[in-house]
């Protein structure tokens, strides 16, 4: 269990928290009031919404509020409700693993690849921080095979029925990007983020470009329409057929760039593949290389190699490079630990809604629809209110509270890396992002250097048919969050604003 807040610390901030709000009502009149102005903005365009809330931390007292309770669409922000959740139901120190098992049982013995939803198991990122590569991992899958006496002719078994089978992409995802990287799908065996990568270089006299993939999968058909050029922009891209790995490439290539990322169909069947090829090359070949049946007892055998990934890798990738896969494996894991059957889409969204009511009391359901995990869906909604009192509560108890902070970043990381830089802001920062087409949103935490104040924010926007520019919706959310950072740090915010308490 993770360790509480003792009782009495908890009591004496929340009280001071109140005492502060209710003798200093300049301060919070004068922060609603010129939120109000900022969002008065014509540059922000006719028609746009916009929901803010900023609330004390402890007491979860409201500081200034524009549009509270109105349903928006969050974007990436439903990812701090899915990983908290998933925080809360799984525990800090969950583990996702994959086990490789060999089961020697059935005529010719039997390999499993057994999968718990990790969304990280050989993700490049991941690998180029460890200085490792693709191959290294399945290189390791088959010394362990190798050492465990495995013989050639076992049937490979990819057991991915952790997350239901059925349902790889949600239906609310744009058709038109389901082969690029965010929309990737989602699997109980997820493998280099169901990701595959197209290398392209430039070649003499306007030939098509050299290519290359990774991982490498010689029954892969790439079909390279690109051409190389010795000038103009780079503008290489590459689409994937929509029920098959059949890959693409076009655009003018120019010089050798960063990979091209295209996602993947079906990554359990191409993970088989893939495993069996690499087998087959060291003379380890499998008799046949197949997906788990829906109901086959697979449940024999002994674990000869285990890749674990710990929760704050998983909660730092969601969170803080927001990326979809890990928000979305994480709720459907959700569904798995409390249904104990195949995590969905559905089961993961009961899970989350159930969380948030236990938490924040039945008003909580009224102010949210969850879809997906990620935000990917344009059928999420929440409020601002909503948003804010969930990052309140994230707090409550020690352990939960550090390790999802850990997970947002703070300015010049992840998401905001290119954030905040016009502003300079005296608290630390660690906020989570959003965006969607027409949809702009930023929630996280403000805490004071040395006393260890902290308020929370939640800024949504929704646009209208006339969108602003997302450059000026975003210094309107970095104005908020610095004159929320002002009223934060300096005691003499109101008055020199110009406010008269009525």
């Amino acid at each position: 269990m993770a360790h509480r807040r003792s009782t009495f610390v908890t009591l004496i901030l929340c009280a001071w928290a109140l005492v502060l709000a209710a003798a200093d009502p300049v301060r919070a009149q004068s922060l609603e009031s010129r939120i109000q102005t900022i969002l008065t903005d014509p540059k922000l365009g006719a028609g746009s919404r916009t929901g803010v809330v900023v609330m004390d931390a402890d007491s979860g007292q409201v500081i200034a509020a524009h549009n509270a309770d109105l349903p928006l669409i969050p974007a990436s922000n439903m990812k701090v409700l899915s990983s908290g959740a998933a925080l809360l139901v799984l525990g800090p120190s969950f583990q996702f693993q994959t086990d490789l098992i060999y089961d020697s049982a059935p005529p010719g013995g039997r390999i499993v690849l057994r999968g718990s939803g990790d969304p990280a198991l050989a993700d490049p990122k991941l690998l180029e921080g460890m200085k490792l590569s693709v191959e290294d991992v399945l290189e390791a899958w088959v010394k362990a095979l190798r050492d465990a006496g495995v013989a050639s002719g076992s049937e490979l078994v990819v057991d991915h029925r952790v997350f239901d089978w059925r349902e790889s992409v949600h239906s609310s995802w744009p058709v038109s990007q389901l082969n690029r990287w965010y929309c990737a799908e989602v699997s109980g065996v997820n493998f280099h983020a169901n990701l595959i990568q197209v290398f392209a270089e430039p070649r003499d006299g306007g030939r098509p470009p050299a290519l290359k993939i990774e991982p490498s999968a010689p029954w892969l058909e790439v079909r390279n329409k690109a051409r190389s050029v010795d000038q103009g922009n780079q503008t290489a891209w590459a689409v994937r057929d929509a029920r098959s790995n059949s890959i693409t490439l076009h655009g003018d290539v120019r010089h050798r760039h960063s990979p091209i990322e295209v996602a993947l169909h079906d990554s359990p069947d191409f993970v088989a593949r893939l495993l069996a090829n690499r087998l087959a090359a060291t003379g380890l070949a499998p008799g046949r290389a197949r997906v788990a049946e829906p109901d086959e007892d697979l449940s024999s055998g002994r674990v000869v190699h285990r890749v674990s990934t710990d929760m704050a890798t998983v909660l730092r990738r969601c969170n803080a490079d927001s990326y979809n896969l890990y928000a979305e494996c994480l709720l459907k894991r959700m569904g798995y630990e409390v249904t104990s059957t195949p995590g969905s889409w559905a089961s993961g969204a009961a899970v989350l809604r159930m969380v948030l009511l236990e938490r924040l009391g039945p008003e909580a359901g009224q102010a949210i629809i969850v879809a997906d995990g990620s935000g990917m869906s344009r059928e999420n909604s929440v409020t601002a209110r909503l948003v804010a009192r969930w990052l309140c509560s994230m707090l409550v108890e020690q352990e939960v509270g550090a390790a999802f902070l850990a997970s947002l970043p703070t300015a010049g990381e992840g998401t905001l890396r290119r954030r905040f830089g016009a502003v300079g802001l005296q608290s630390e920062l660690r906020a989570k992002t959003g965006y969607l087409t027409g949809v702009s949103a930023i929630s996280g935490y403000l805490t004071q250097p040395g006393t260890g104040r902290r308020i929370v924010f939640s800024i949504i926007t929704n646009q209208g048919e006339r969108r602003a520019p997302i450059t000026v919706v975003r210094q309107m959310e970095e104005k908020i969050v610095a004159l929320s950072d002002q009223w934060l740090t300096d005691p003499q915010f109101g008055l020199r604003s110009g406010a008269r308490a009525r």
